[in-house]
């Protein structure tokens, strides 16, 4: 069986340096919003904050970045692209923050303290793995 296609576009590869500065804009409002409690904008942004972390290591690598109807489809895409032991365990972990998009955005719940400080603390860890393959 054929592994699935996840649609991508191309992106100049010294682009990466667009989303690494915004994956670290992201994670100091998600900083930000922790320190008032505002975890619903501390999720939020901790969802952003991944996500263009993990467009930086795809332009910088692959001078790709997903173009899927999935913000999922980002984790396939760090696994097929990203050669770095730690790149499947910090795929699944893009995945578990990615998966509070939702709630933080358009559930009928708000996220709660305790899902804002560990959402914080898996965003900081994916945020300086990317930073140190990029370093």
């Amino acid at each position: 069986m054929t592994p699935k296609q996840h649609k991508t576009r191309d992106v100049s590869r010294d682009h990466y340096t667009t989303y690494r500065k915004k994956a670290k804009e992201f994670l100091n409002s998600m900083e930000a919003s922790l320190r008032v409690r505002e975890w619903n904008a501390a999720g939020l942004n901790a969802v952003h904050c991944a996500i263009s972390s993990a467009d930086a290591l795809l332009v910088y690598n692959a001078g790709i970045r997903s173009a899927g109807d999935s913000h999922h489809d980002i984790s396939f895409l760090l696994v097929q692209h990203i050669k770095d032991n730690d790149t499947a365990p910090k795929a699944k972990t893009l995945a578990k923050i990615i998966d509070y998009k939702f709630l933080a955005a358009y559930e009928d719940r708000e996220i709660i303290e305790s899902e804002a400080l560990e959402l914080a603390k898996i965003t900081r860890r994916f945020f300086e793995w990317m930073e140190s393959l990029l370093s």
